[in-house]
């Protein structure tokens, strides 16, 4: 990524969002129901510095993209980016060099394409003071995020714009406008990758696939399953730990009803439960692979448990308070 020096007199801004992860409610919140998830302390930053000409220069580790503010066209690898540039372009003024830079990989599961559409949407609300909503930037996103990935609930980018954990309400017929509530809880997580992902709408498709014929019984345990995740809102609010670690075992056994698990999936599962320290673990994300999220740390393993953690990308994290923000830098 090149270096630039300031221009005399041009202002720049520095965007961050932070990466997030799902607590309860997979699979379910695609359908409508609710589901819990939280910011985390890994970063996407964005240096953003006005041009005297229209051009828009994009430099990030995922590919670099040279258009114009007037026709801002699309690259393969920088969706999110060029669709949300797109989004604000009649609002857009001058041109921009746009950097962008990440804390985290993209293949661990930390919603990195979430967290750059948070970080790209709070930074052009901020310069084009535009002054939308929180509810108003996430429908932006959500709508960004249906366009590219034909589905998607978007929790992910809620989390990234509001930070902290959240209670996540989608739009759905008993509710028109989706619903962002904050939680103030500090929890030690850790996240175990387990090497490989299978892509969420893979994985939507099979399960799909596998129910076809057991509709009824599908929707009781999506039922179910947003009973749980409301459960573990309810117990998070009134401090009932207790009450929230059975909510994240109950909604894991939901999941293996579902079909989403699999034999390396549940021997992380049964490895952290090895750790005195771990107070529930189950799979964050869609299933097939990506993460298992673990409540605790990874403290008094037993060891076999240590050695079965010890073969996989670890990751132990804490929940951001914040979520995606933009300054105005100080001009030279």
């Amino acid at each position: 990524m090149p270096n630039t020096i300031t221009p005399l007199g041009l202002p720049s801004w520095r965007s961050q969002a932070p990466a997030n992860t799902m607590i309860l409610g997979e699979h379910s919140v695609v359908y409508g129901h609710p589901a819990l998830a939280c910011a985390v302390d890994q970063y996407i930053s964005i240096d953003w510095q006005a041009r005297e000409d229209n051009a828009l220069h994009i430099y990030s580790a995922l590919g670099e993209h040279h258009t114009q503010r007037e026709v801002i066209t699309a690259h393969p690898k920088l969706n999110f980016v060029v669709s949300a540039l797109q989004a604000f372009q009649k609002e857009l003024s001058h041109g921009f060099d746009i950097h962008i830079e990440s804390e985290f990989s993209s293949t661990i599961g930390l919603g990195s394409s979430a967290a750059v559409l948070a970080a790209m949407l709070s930074g052009l609300n901020t310069i084009c003071k535009t002054n939308y909503s929180l509810i108003q930037l996430f429908e932006m996103g959500h709508k960004i995020i249906l366009d590219i990935q034909g589905r998607g609930s978007a929790t992910d980018l809620a989390a990234s714009l509001a930070g902290g954990v959240i209670f996540f309400q989608p739009k759905s017929a008993q509710h028109p406008v989706p619903q962002i509530k904050n939680l103030a809880i500090s929890l030690p997580l850790v996240l175990i990758y387990c090497g490989y992902k299978t892509p969420t709408a893979e994985v939507l498709e099979k399960v799909a696939k596998e129910w076809q014929n057991k509709p009824s019984e599908l929707e009781m345990l999506y039922r179910s399953m947003a009973k749980t995740t409301r459960m573990g809102f309810e117990a998070l609010q009134n401090n009932e730990l207790h009450r929230f670690y059975q909510a994240c075992e109950d909604y894991q056994q939901s999941m293996q009803m579902l079909g989403v698990n699999d034999k390396v999936l549940q021997s992380i599962i049964d490895a952290l439960y090895g750790c005195e320290s771990i107070a529930a673990a189950k799979i964050s994300g869609s299933g097939l692979g990506d993460c298992v999220l673990g409540i605790g740390t990874l403290n008094q393993c037993l060891n076999e448990a240590k050695n079965t953690l010890n073969r996989y990308q670890q990751m132990h994290i804490h929940i951001s308070p914040t979520g995606a923000n933009t300054v105005l830098l100080e001009r030279l």
